[in-house]
């Protein structure tokens, strides 16, 4: 059986090299025994028996010859073998390029998406910081309601600027936010406004007009000012202090606006 199927793989054979039979001149031959010791001992010794596998002819042939056979069909297959494994390494191969590109052309898709994710972030950021740009600050708010005639924002702007808190120290900015909520009747503003003349913030000192927002506050039922105006009353002479009590009549209340700006 293994010689049956050799013989399909017998390069030496196909190329007609090596041993070929004298009779059929055939070569898929194959070494033969020596019949008996006389024989052996009457060939030539480069000399050994071979028989053709094709039509089983006896034949003397030198030795070389099946190692020629033998050195051809080696090296058929080893150069078999090198071809075997080139194309097997370029079919892996290109079964190896599509992933590759595969991987590829997702590598670069994922760092596309980064990229836009990264872009869209930014983009949220820049927008978000315009926002904050472009709204206005809690001082720009006050500012804008005082501006407007909210008696409440009067009254806490001009604290602020009073004290420096928030924005920057202005007594006079502070006592003219003042005049602006007392005139509305806010009644934190008319006490506010008492103390501002009191104290000479921001406006001349002045007892009399003291006594008169003080009293227009306490009228409010405000008892802050209630307890100041009585204060205020210890240090003024009696001719300040009836002038003061004229003016803070409630007929006189108009005439007293008057001096606010």
């Amino acid at each position: 059986m293994p010689s049956s199927i050799l013989k399909y793989f017998d390069v030496a054979r196909v190329v007609g090299a090596g041993i070929k039979c004298p009779a059929c001149n055939g070569t898929h031959c194959r070494q033969s025994r020596w019949h008996s010791k006389h024989e052996k001992l009457c060939a030539d010794n480069s000399f050994r028996p071979y028989r053709c596998n094709d039509c089983a002819t006896r034949f003397l042939a030198a030795k070389g010859a099946s190692l020629e056979r033998i050195l051809i069909n080696a090296t058929a297959w080893i150069l078999l073998g090198l071809g075997v494994l080139t194309v097997g390494d370029l079919w892996f191969g290109s079964l190896d390029n599509p992933s590759t590109k595969h991987v590829e052309l997702a590598s670069t898709a994922h760092s596309e998406k980064i990229n836009t994710g990264a872009d869209a972030k930014r983009k949220k950021g820049d927008d978000a910081t315009a926002a904050r740009e472009d709204s206005p600050t809690p001082a720009e708010k006050l500012q804008k309601a005082a501006a407007d005639g909210d008696a409440a924002a009067m009254l806490e702007l001009g604290r602020n600027l009073a004290t420096g808190d928030k924005l920057p120290k202005d007594v006079e900015q502070a006592a003219k936010w003042i005049q602006l909520a007392a005139a509305t009747g806010n009644t934190e503003g008319m006490f506010e406004l008492g103390r501002f003349y009191r104290d000479g913030l921001g406006l001349a000192k002045d007892s009399v007009r003291a006594y008169v927002w003080f009293s227009r506050a306490a009228a409010a039922k405000h008892l802050t000012a209630m307890q100041e105006r009585d204060e205020l009353v210890r240090t003024m002479t009696p001719e300040k202090l009836k002038e003061a009590q004229k003016l803070a009549l409630p007929v006189d209340q108009g005439a007293d606006t008057r001096h606010l700006n």
